[in-house]
């Protein structure tokens, strides 16, 4: 293990109930993901989440991740949410920490409970089940009034769940339990409403008597709530964390090499740095090396990745860089007639670069305006691009250029390279000749392009024409508008292609996979659209980057953020960002993680 996940919620602000996630290589300083913005959200039951806890199955080697259904911000108040409150479990399960299914609700509270608060799970190796336990506000036969207490069920895949039965209670109310496991013996946690402090507890066995240990540091230290524990990384230092709720500081970290012994060291604040977000009740999880890089790569990342409105990016990497070639927007009807080159080294900043084409001007003399989506393809010791442009019939098609050098300068070639009078020569259907691709297979190469109909054929040797006599429809692009693109993994040819309209919020991409070239094409789902909780709409017209069999990249599109900054026009106020690309071990790709 080589780093730490920390899942949290931040408060009762708006979205402050929801999933966030940061990272530590040392358990101590904390990095927040997705810049502080939460990455998993809840639609089920109060629309809200708290108390948030992860758990790495032995059994299947899932991730599970358990949490609160509640939502203060709703405005309902902390009596009904104790005493009228949801009885169910909130929960996310992921292969990798990157793609989580769908939040499902699953029931444990009993009948008579108010609540169930602060879940937390520990795998029990004799029964080979987790062993779950919650808070919950119940007033049993013979009381006056309700009381928290620890109620636990064990489960295996965190679908169903045992019976529920009472696990611990004290003279007041008791929430806010985590258990650890160290040599053999359990060091139980927890926060006892009547002083506001922690008591720590220990025993052999889970559901044995457990026996109090006395702690100095824990008795003075008062208002605290959320305790979790985790080893550091010398294997032999234990670190405790509670969050300071009723000071609203957030979580303070505390030490000790012996939980026996109940003798912690609260650290100073230049020993540790919880990150920007302030943190609430959440819980701590070692993960691999691997696990930390993948987090990184997916949230440790701001899009858009150029700045300013462009849109339609094909992504090309050589010797280390990666290249963007947009279409330049914020010109209404598409109107631009410049296209521009940016680079990075890391995928994650992009600088613009010279002006390569300027389609309304004697660079390129069939052309008059409205330069649209180009794409890039290199061959020998030749760099090809290719573009959209209008003639003067104000009619849209492709054209070629040619260069020396990813960055150009580029010459474009006297006459377009594939025109709507083709198509209509070779009996192609389409809307526009538009949106060229390009996929390379050996020294071959293939043009796809079009719009209401997508197309495909061989390029000539040269590059900068078509073999007319391979021109050829394509079958299967479920609700195809636009934008063919195609990658290949193993031996299968991946088709993604985008649908509806550019200018619409619904605009997203469809994929599915081929033995040919030529197709058919089996459609398999959506793989990128929008996320409207997150400002995230108008996603489309992307490329993809295969840098290896496990390494892919794509970018695309969206509405221009933020959303109210531009109040018509969206269709051209567009801004690019970039995601990593994943396949499932059945081969199918993941739907893109957007941020």
């Amino acid at each position: 293990m080589a780093g730490y996940l920390f899942v949290h919620f931040i408060g009762e602000q708006e979205n402050g109930e929801q999933i966030y996630f940061s990272v530590s290589k040392d358990g101590l300083h904390w990095h927040d993901l997705n810049a502080g913005r939460p990455v998993l959200y809840s639609e089920t039951g109060t629309c809200g989440v708290r108390d948030p806890f992860l758990v790495r199955s032995p059994l299947d080697k899932k991730f599970y991740l358990i949490a609160t259904d509640l939502r203060i911000a709703s405005g309902n108040g902390w009596g009904a949410a104790q005493e009228e409150g949801s009885r169910d479990l909130i929960v996310w399960e992921s292969e990798d920490l990157v793609h989580w299914s769908k939040e499902r609700a699953c029931t444990v509270g009993i009948p008579e409970a108010g609540c169930v608060w602060a879940p937390e799970a520990v795998f029990d190796r004799e029964r080979q089940e987790f062993f779950v336990f919650f808070a919950s506000n119940v007033q049993a036969e013979g009381e006056q009034k309700r009381k928290q207490r620890i109620y636990a069920a064990y489960t295996k895949d965190f679908y169903e769940f045992s019976e529920t039965f009472l696990y611990m209670e004290r003279e007041n109310h008791v929430i806010d339990t985590t258990i650890l496991e160290d040599c053999g013996h359990y060091y139980r946690i927890s926060k006892d409403e009547t002083t506001k402090r922690l008591i720590l507890e220990s025993a052999d066995s889970l559901r044995g008597e457990f026996v109090k240990i006395d702690s100095q540091v824990l008795e003075q230290l008062e208002g605290v709530e959320g305790p979790e524990g985790y080893l550091l990384p010398d294997k032999k230092t234990w670190c405790l964390i509670a969050d300071q709720f009723a000071a609203g500081k957030g979580y303070l970290p505390m030490t000790t090499q012996n939980l026996s012994s109940g003798e912690f060291e609260i650290l100073s604040p230049e020993q540790y740095n919880m990150g920007k977000v302030k943190k609430r009740h959440g819980g701590v999880l070692e993960i691999t090396d691997k696990e930390y890089d993948k987090l990184c790569d997916y949230f440790d990342r701001e899009n858009p990745v150029v700045q300013g409105l462009f849109a339609d990016p094909d992504l090309y990497y050589e010797n280390g860089t990666y290249y963007i070639y947009p279409t330049t927007d914020g010109y209404e009807g598409w109107s631009g007639h410049e296209f521009s080159v940016f680079s990075s080294q890391d995928t994650k900043d992009f600088n613009k670069g010279t002006a390569i084409l300027d389609v309304a001007t004697e660079q390129v003399p069939w052309a008059v305006g409205s330069a649209w989506a180009p794409c890039i393809a290199n061959k020998g010791e030749k760099y090809y691009y290719y573009f959209c442009a209008k003639n003067e019939q104000g009619i849209s098609c492709i054209g070629a250029a040619v260069g020396d050098s990813p960055t150009g300068p580029f010459e474009a070639m006297p006459e377009p390279m594939v025109t709507m009078d083709m198509m209509r020569e070779y009996n192609i259907k389409m809307g526009q000749t538009i949106d060229p691709s390009v996929y390379m297979e050996g020294d071959t190469a293939y043009l796809f392009f079009g719009n209401g109909e997508a197309a495909v054929a061989k390029l000539s040797e040269d590059m900068l024409h078509i073999e007319c006599d391979t021109l050829k429809n394509l079958e299967g692009l479920t609700d195809f508008r636009e934008s063919v693109i195609v990658t290949k993994k193993e031996d299968i040819y991946y088709f993604t292609w985008s649908c509806d309209d550019t200018g619409s919020e619904n605009y997203h991409v469809n994929y599915g996979v081929s033995k040919s070239l030529y197709g058919p094409v089996e459609f398999k789902g959506v793989l990128l659209q929008k996320d409207v909780k997150r400002d995230i709409l108008g996603t489309g017209h992307h490329s993809i980057l295969k840098l290896s069999e496990d390494k892919y990249y794509i970018a695309y599109h969206r509405f221009g953020t933020p959303l109210e900054k531009y109040s018509e026009g969206k269709g051209w106020h567009r801004e690019v960002c970039l995601a990593p690309l994943e396949f499932d071990k059945e081969g199918n790709i993941y739907p893109i993680v957007t941020v």
